[in-house]
């Protein structure tokens, strides 16, 4: 082999490995830092992943994979990772982030052969000479761009280099329990790899033997990618949606004709194959129908926005102006800008209102209908732009979830980039120098790896990452309040400089419009911190607030917290304010699940009301069947009131939920509890 072959060979992976490196070396100060916002729910308190080597047994692995509150999926895979990261550690956060560190590699990996084999596709379909072997120089049909192996290559390692590097996949990164986002992209990227690659078998295929083989692996792909990302999370239904575009825009659902057919020169004849067709009908279109409608009558129901502080409509209007963000945050991003929180982010309740929202409406509009027009003389840029709105599907749409989060860029960057490189690079008679192309793209990489290292800095200890956020959101009730927790746990409740530092950030978070309770929450905590002190402005400011506003987990958090501190009688204030709050926030319409079961805690053991707390705890079984901790505790509650058929009716239920013996142990004691002629037992 010539010289210049290996090199041309190896060259490539080197660069990637060198880009992969640098990635590395950027995201480094970030191993250091400790959990946030949603790690807590997810890892810290979730009990069911702290599995140590005394304690690993089937059930507990099981019990892992069920324990995840964050989807009725459960996301087993991710939470078996998390697991398993806890086993090395014991629950110390830099084997999570090494883990997510090094997923986010994986995915630059396959990224760049992603992408490879999809632009080489694009040369065949577009300039290609051969059908197997690529001529020397790119040729042009119109004003397409057609890429040679070299121009392929160069470029999907650009676009990977720069996503590895890129400020907005930090989240997906640094925050742990977005790993659920991470590792459901291994399995999306890995699918339409293996997609692409058995796409460019079929449109190779000298016979029918290996059409069929590409056949079926373009099928396993999407089939796979999907089935196993969804053990991640639920973003992986997008696959069928991302391989359809690259169908729809690029390969055209092209079929080679038979090999004895082929024309001497050029590409061979193609005609459209029926097969794929049926494929997407399948595995996109049909289900998609199905899970539109279900999806549509969930969000139609008063009940689905009730933790929320928008309605669909407002959802609808405000999320162009989330989906613009996120371009500007793609390619000029800034520290001071980008942040684990936007709730600060205006809800727009008209076209006008702000008027913002009509501008981001209209650019929407015009970057679909660029696509559209771009699709046959610039098929890469009408991909880019298409994947970049088909990651928004599920996010950016009617299911009522917060409304903004950077993570959810973490596939939909690569359309971005994908969309800006293709035009960067391929339009050269408007720029000419190679010199001035090659600087460009320096520059932006260089820019991406320091903001993303800068960022990275801030992750690097939380009390340093939450006075950045706070300081750069002042208007951000989370990232004000998460500064005062903080120095709050600092201070130790001592009086002094810190303590003072945070009961500013406290106060300020409680006063900004929309706030939650959990400031209210965090003063009342220092003022009786071991002693009764003046909280009643503090009390009245959460009743009203828990009146008023939607219920949403945050102001639950707060009110199990303030429950908790009673209990361990760390806090000393009146318990019937206490009472006052959670009658204010059960006064609202469709009480969740969470807060009957919070409300049936503090009725059993601070009121001692055990038939209050079966009553709620009841309601907690109705609202979350599902969740077997509502039922073990309803159980108890029955047993202590001699209600022995109720209890085994829990029993019963708890049976039909015990995958390979996880609830064993509880189910157990319940029995024993509940057996024939026992007497009702005492607490």
């Amino acid at each position: 082999m010539h010289v210049n072959e290996r090199t041309r060979l190896w060259l490539p992976w080197l660069l990637l490995a060198l880009a992969a490196l640098a990635t590395a070396a950027v995201y480094a100060p970030g191993m250091t830092g400790g959990w946030v916002f949603d790690d807590f729910p997810n890892i810290v308190d979730n009990s069911g992943i702290h599995i140590t080597p005394g304690q690993s047994t089937l059930a507990a692995w099981v019990n892992s994979a069920l324990s995840s509150p964050s989807s009725f999926l459960r996301r087993p895979l991710a939470s078996l990772t998390f697991s398993l990261n806890w086993y090395a550690g014991n629950g110390d956060p830099l084997p999570f982030k090494i883990t997510n560190i090094v997923i986010h590699l994986i995915n630059g990996l396959l990224l760049f052969c992603m992408l490879r084999v999809l632009l080489q596709l694009l040369w065949l379909r577009k300039g290609g000479r051969s059908a197997t072997a690529p001529p020397h120089l790119p040729t042009k049909q119109g004003d397409a761009i057609a890429f040679d192996q070299a121009g392929a290559t160069r470029l999907a390692l650009i676009v990977s280099a720069a996503w590895m590097l890129l400020p907005i996949n930090l989240m997906a990164v640094l925050y742990v329990v977005q790993r659920m986002e991470s590792l459901c992209q291994v399995f999306i990227l890995a699918g339409l790899w293996a997609y692409l690659h058995g796409r460019w078998m079929m449109l190779t295929a000298s016979h029918s033997r290996q059409d069929r083989k590409g056949l079926v692996l373009a099928i396993s792909g999407i089939a796979l990618g999907t089935a196993l990302g969804l053990t991640s999370k639920e973003t992986a239904v997008l696959l069928p949606v991302f391989a359809f575009l690259v169908e729809w825009i690029v390969l055209r659902f092209a079929r080679a004709a038979p090999a004895g057919h082929r024309q001497p020169e050029g590409p061979r004849k193609e005609t459209q194959d029926p097969r794929l067709w049926w494929t997407f009908i399948i595995t996109l279109f049909l289900p998609a129908l199905l899970g539109f409608v279900w999806l549509l009558h969930a969000a139609l129901r008063p009940s689905a926005w009730a933790g929320r502080d928008f309605n669909l409509a407002q959802r609808l209007l405000t999320e162009p102006r989330v989906l613009v963000d996120y371009l500007h945050w793609t390619l000029l991003p800034n520290p001071t800008v980008l942040s684990l929180y936007h709730d600060e982010i205006v809800v727009s309740t008209g076209l006008l209102m702000p008027w913002t929202t009509l501008g981001a409406i209209v650019l929407l509009v015009a970057l679909i209908v660029l696509a559209v027009k771009l699709r046959n003389r610039h098929p890469l840029v009408s991909l880019g732009i298409g994947w970049f709105f088909a990651a928004q599907l599920l996010t950016a749409t009617i299911i009522p979830l917060e409304l903004v989060y950077e993570q959810r860029m973490y596939f939909g960057s690569i359309g971005v980039l994908l969309a800006a490189g293709t035009w960067l690079l391929g339009l050269r008679w408007k720029i000419a120098l190679p010199i001035l192309r090659g600087f460009l793209v320096a520059t932006a990489l260089m820019w991406f790896a320091l903001v993303t290292h800068l960022r990275a800095l801030e992750w690097s200890n939380p009390l340093r990452l939450a006075i950045a956020e706070a300081n750069d959101h002042p208007t951000s009730e989370r990232a004000v309040y998460e500064a005062g927790r903080l120095l709050l746990i600092a201070s130790d409740y001592q009086p002094g400089k810190t303590q003072d530092e945070s009961v500013k950030y406290l106060r300020r978070a409680a006063a900004i419009p929309g706030s939650s309770v959990l400031p209210d929450q965090a003063l009342i905590m220092l003022v009786d911190h071991g002693r009764p002190g003046d909280d009643l402005a503090f009390w009245d400011s959460m009743v009203r607030k828990l009146r008023d506003q939607p219920t949403g987990q945050e102001n639950i958090s707060a009110l199990i917290t303030l429950t908790q501190c009673y209990s361990k009688s760390i806090c000393r204030f009146d318990v019937t304010q206490l009472q006052r709050a959670y009658q204010a926030v059960l006064s609202r319409p469709h009480p969740i699940a969470r807060l009957n079961g919070a409300y049936a805690v503090f009725q059993r053991d601070i009121l001692h009301d055990d038939m209050l707390a079966a009553k709620y705890l009841a309601l907690a079984v109705t609202g979350d069947p599902n969740e077997p901790a509502y039922r073990i505790d309803l159980a108890v509650l029955y047993a202590r009131q001699g209600q022995m058929e109720k209890g085994r009716e829990q029993i019963d239920a708890l049976r039909r939920l015990n995958y390979a013996g996880r609830l064993d142990r509880q189910i157990a004691e319940l029995e024993r509890r509940l057996a024939p002629g026992k007497a009702p037992l005492s607490k």
